[in-house]
This record gives structure tokens, C-alpha cells and sequence, in this order.
């Protein structure tokens, strides 16, 4: 794209997609026939750069800490006064030379010297104390997700204490963790994911036939182990049930969920693909129905990919009988406003 609008793009992240008058996107040289970056095989947003901050995997004078790894490196003879070139497109200023150094009333990327590759921070370096910009910097800290059957084995602040956490309300009820009581009535961790055949929820691939028909069903795919555990029957049913709600799903019981030891403990995992819902040619119930609303504090998501639930076997109940199961688990975990909300 050029600032002087005379390029268009329908929608920006595509842009490159078709330069040079070619679909870059469905380019398929063998790998065979080219080195191990492999530029001629598809495409990457937004120059075909296939690894972020590549002037890293050169040495300050320009030179690739190892031959075996090379991606970029400073080529003195290239250009009018050298330039940077290599197996990948250099994510870095063509032109700036290893031993460059920028003015001192410079700015913006023009403030970076020649051996600062990190080029979306400020400084030109890759942090590992954040002195700005993050809600819980400046260090990395391990904290347990808002809903986790194992304490916090670091320290005894169990989950991030800046954490978004939404007004108290009776459908997104939060659920006792680690070692406080009640938590053991949610035993397992889930997490949500996609499938190549659907798109986000759903929306718009179960309306369409031959990719409902692909993925006709929402499953949830479980271990032998657990399966054994809990009476579950492969391609039969499975009730699925967190402090916000229950789903059932048909069981697929798959090598793919390995069992972990975690403090000792055997921790099984539920996986379960987030596309369905009530309309269209595929339909079944929802894994969100199943996620709390708390937020990380800094890209203000909610944790979809960590959360702790039981699974039985058979459908789950209708209508009142529902909600009668959910208000009869959050009972037997003592779940009230007030739970998993401290600092």
C-alpha cells in the first residue's frame, strides 16, 4: 500500500497477496527445489517475510551466528553502499548498515541503530523486563487461570491479581481453584479450539453442506484413560458441565489427549472444538456456554483455552432440569457472587 493512494486493497491484511500479477497464495515449489526457508511455497502477510525480527539471526557486524540457521545477512556489495539480503526478506531497513548510528534528535524507527532488529519496540530490544506498557509487568509471572484444579506452585498469589474480572452475575459464576474447597467437584481442564472444516462459531460453515457435512458434530475428544474413568463410550454421548452451564457432545476417545502428571496428580484433559450452536445444517450445543468472562489486563480477552470441568456419560437434561444441574454442582462446590473474585 502507498500513502498517496494510488494503490488499493479490498482488505488490508491481503495486501501482497497478488503482486506481481501472480496468486502468491497458491504458489507450491516443491521444497525440494528451493532452500529451507521455502519463499516460493505460499505466501505470508505482508512481504512474504517468513520469520519476524530477522536481523537477529545476524551477529552486530551483519554476519549469521550460524551457518546452519542463516536468514539475513549485511552484503556490503549489494546496492550503492551495501545492503541487507538472505534466504528470508530482511525485516529491517534494506540499507542500514551493521554499524549505523542514528542521530541523537532522531526518532521513530529512523532511531534505531543498525544492530537493533526488534524493530516494532521502541529501543530496537527484545524485553524481558517491560518497563511500560503492560498492566502486570514489568517481569514475566506465572499465575494458575481463573478456574484451575492445582494451586499456584510458584507463590501464594493464585491467579493475576490485575486480572479484568466483569460485574457479579448470575450466568458467569466463577469456580473455586487450587486449594480452596469445592474445587475437586471440577476435576478436569478444558480447553476450546477450532477445526479446519468450520470458521469461528460457526456462523457462516454450518450453513454450508459439504463442510457440515465434513464436521456434522460437536464432540469433545477425551483420553482412553478418562474414558475408562468416567464410563465414556466412543461416538456415544458425554455431558459436559462448568459453574456457567452444561453442553453435551458425542465422544471421541483419542491417543490425541495425553494424560499429564501435574504435583503428583493425574490431570486429564476435554477438548472441545467451539463451532456449533442451534442453526444450520450442523447443529449442536456451544463449548462457550461453558466459559467464564474473565479478561486478561492487558488485550482484555477472555481465557478460553483453561478452564475446569466435570464430564459424565449420557445427554444432558432439558429446559428446567438444566439449570436445576448447573445450580446443584455450583451447591456441591459452595459457588456463590463472591467466589474466585479476590485480588
Amino acid at each position: 500500500m502507498k500513502p498517496d493512494g494510488s494503490t488499493a486493497c479490498g482488505c488490508w491484511i491481503y495486501c501482497g497477496v497478488y503482486a506481481d500479477g501472480v496468486n502468491q497464495a497458491a504458489r507450491r515449489k516443491p521444497g525440494r527445489e528451493q532452500d529451507w526457508v521455502a519463499a516460493e511455497w505460499a505466501w505470508a502477510w505482508p512481504a512474504n517475510r517468513r520469520i519476524l525480527y530477522n536481523r537477529a539471526s545476524a551477529d552486530p557486524e551483519g554476519r549469521p551466528w550460524s551457518e546452519r540457521k542463516a536468514l539475513v545477512w549485511w552484503d556490503p556489495d549489494k546496492g550503492e553502499q551495501g545492503e541487507w539480503t538472505g534466504h528470508d526478506v530482511p525485516d529491517f531497513k534494506k540499507d542500514k548498515a551493521p554499524d549505523h548510528e542514528p542521530p541523537d534528535d532522531a526518532s521513530g524507527p529512523e532511531a534505531l541503530s543498525g544492530t537493533d532488529p526488534f524493530i516494532m519496540q521502541a529501543d530496537g530490544k527484545a524485553w524481558l523486563y517491560v518497563p511500560s506498557g503492560l498492566a502486570d509487568g514489568p517481569l514475566p509471572a506465572h499465575y494458575e487461570p481463573q478456574d484451575s484444579p492445582f494451586p499456584n506452585l510458584l507463590y501464594d498469589q493464585q491467579r493475576n491479581p490485575v486480572r479484568q474480572l466483569l460485574r457479579p452475575h448470575p450466568d458467569n459464576r466463577y469456580q473455586p481453584s487450587g486449594d480452596e474447597p469445592g474445587s475437586g467437584v471440577f476435576p478436569y481442564v478444558a480447553t476450546t479450539y477450532r477445526l479446519t472444516e468450520h470458521h469461528t462459531a460457526g456462523g457462516m460453515s454450518r450453513w454450508q453442506p459439504y463442510l457440515a457435512e465434513l464436521q456434522p458434530e460437536f464432540f469433545c475428544e477425551v483420553s482412553p484413560e478418562l474414558a475408562a474413568e468416567r464410563g465414556l463410550a466412543h461416538t456415544g454421548w458425554a455431558t459436559i458441565v462448568s459453574a456457567r452451564g452444561v453442553v453435551e457432545a458425542r465422544v471421541l476417545v483419542t491417543d490425541r489427549m495425553t494424560p499429564l502428571t501435574v504435583h503428583g496428580r493425574r490431570l486429564h484433559q476435554v477438548g472441545l472444538p467451539y463451532h456449533w450452536g442451534p442453526n444450520g445444517y450442523s447443529t449442536g450445543d456451544a463449548a462457550n456456554e461453558l466459559l467464564h468472562l474473565s479478561l486478561d489486563p492487558n488485550t482484555h480477552i477472555q481465557e478460553t483455552k483453561a478452564f475446569a470441568v466435570d464430564i459424565r456419560p449420557g445427554r444432558r437434561p432439558r429446559g428446567p432440569a438444566a439449570v436445576e444441574l448447573v445450580r446443584a454442582y455450583r451447591i456441591r462446590a459452595g459457588i456463590d457472587e463472591h467466589t474466585g473474585t479476590e485480588p
